[in-house]
């Protein structure tokens, strides 16, 4: 029988966030029940949305045949997150929430709010930066670069980091970020990527909620996309942006996790089109030494590298280079739901830079009242990629275990 071992926080969670203690019987909370598919699964992430009979903010889940107790964190939006040890192929495991009898403030993963800015952490070590309001320009970087709303640096386990910001061959990159690059919109054609034009840029408007907890920690920021070629600058689109970071597995490959859900929606009743080209969306540019044709080290999901894998389809691509001696990198993995998955791969031929392009595949459309939303989750690891445990990866990220509430 196959096994696959999932990646968020085995055994090692102490417990849940202590907030309040909650107020419902324990014999009135109800059942959170755990479909097991075609395979084996261990070391399992399950999230549910709890219903409001679930109460309070200390709670845990028991096992109904063992007797086992599996921490679970409540989420700000009254999401469920747990580890499940084990669940076995084609059979449901049943786990009753009650509170939690020992509940701990221990937040493993933290999202802490530095004016603007996010600074993720696990066990106290650096994870990333989200950048809110644009930071002082590095020397020789013109102003009409200026820009906020990405995420950068991105740190492996060991300490390493992968991304770059306002690398000098293009100023315009940064770390994780999004924009798109060829635009029609109301009779113009904007481009939000390319700022040196000064045809369209995306600007920070706000930072939301941020929370920590045992698990996962994230928070939730809007940026808007400004349209420089209108008679005065015009909000073409309203970006929400939530991410999210998770503990990293115990007794399996260190590795930072964490998932960037990106939603946008048109403020007006004009269309958005975006035209056929080869990049555009959220992109990753990794590390000033890896620029150059033989410095990076690109692999897809179909196994590809560099030159065969740019506009090919795919569901990971990894990117990765020797930092001090050391092998280092960051994987993109595309959610199955996203339009035209799997998507396009954008792999530049002699910088550090990766982009899931849907609109290689042909135009596309952000129509008026609907929201259009793109999920990635990014893995960061120090080391060569592992292509089988990527793929593993992409499963447990992109078929998540059936959990209902009854």
């Amino acid at each position: 029988m196959r096994q696959i071992s999932f990646w968020v926080a085995a055994c090692a969670v102490a417990g849940a966030t202590v907030l309040a203690q909650p107020t419902t019987p324990t014999s009135a909370l109800p059942r959170l029940i755990i479909e097991g598919g075609e395979y084996a699964r261990t070391r399992a992430w399950v999230a549910v949305d709890l219903p409001p009979i679930v109460r309070g903010w200390d709670l845990q889940l028991r096992e109904e045949e063992s007797g086992e107790v599996v921490p679970l964190q409540v989420g700000p939006l009254r999401e469920g997150w747990a580890v499940i040890p084990s669940v076995p192929a084609e059979k449901t495991v049943r786990y009753r929430i009650e509170p939690a009898l020992k509940p701990t403030t221990v937040d493993r993963v933290t999202a802490i709010r530095d004016t603007s800015r996010v600074k993720v952490a696990i066990d106290g070590k650096p994870v990333f930066t989200y950048v809110g309001e644009p930071l002082p320009l590095p020397a020789g970087v013109e102003e009409v670069f200026l820009r906020g709303g990405y995420i950068h640096p991105v740190m492996t386990p060991a300490g390493r980091r992968v991304t770059a910001d306002y690398p000098l061959d293009h100023k315009h990159h940064h770390g994780i970020w999004a924009a798109w690059t060829h635009t029609r919109f109301d009779g113009r054609t904007p481009d939000f990527w390319n700022m040196a034009d000064r045809k369209g840029r995306v600007e920070f408007e706000r930072l939301g909620r941020a929370w920590s907890g045992p698990l996962a920690a994230g928070f939730e920021t809007r940026h808007r996309y400004m349209d420089l070629l209108a008679p005065t600058p015009t909000t073409a689109l309203l970006e929400d942006w939530r991410v999210v970071a998770y503990s990293t597995p115990v007794g399996e490959k260190p590795a930072h996790v964490f998932d960037l859900t990106v939603r946008q929606e048109l403020t007006g009743k004009k269309r958005f089109d975006l035209p056929t080209y080869r990049y555009g969306g959220v992109g990753v540019r990794g590390r000033d030494e890896w620029n150059g044709r033989d410095k990076t080290a690109f692999l897809t999901s179909t196994g590809r590298g560099r030159v065969a894998g740019h506009g090919t389809r795919a569901t990971w691509v990894h990117m990765g280079g020797d930092i001090d001696g050391q092998r280092v990198g960051i994987a993109m993995l595309s959610h199955p739901d996203n339009v035209r998955s799997p998507q396009p791969v954008r792999i530049h031929p002699t910088e550090p830079f990766l982009n899931f392009a849907p609109q290689q595949a042909g135009p596309l459309a952000i129509a008026p009242g609907e929201a259009f939303t793109q999920r990635y989750r990014f893995i960061v690891t120090d080391g060569p990629p592992d292509a089988a445990w990527l793929d593993a990866m992409w499963q447990a990220y992109a078929m998540p275990l059936r959990v209902r509430i009854e």
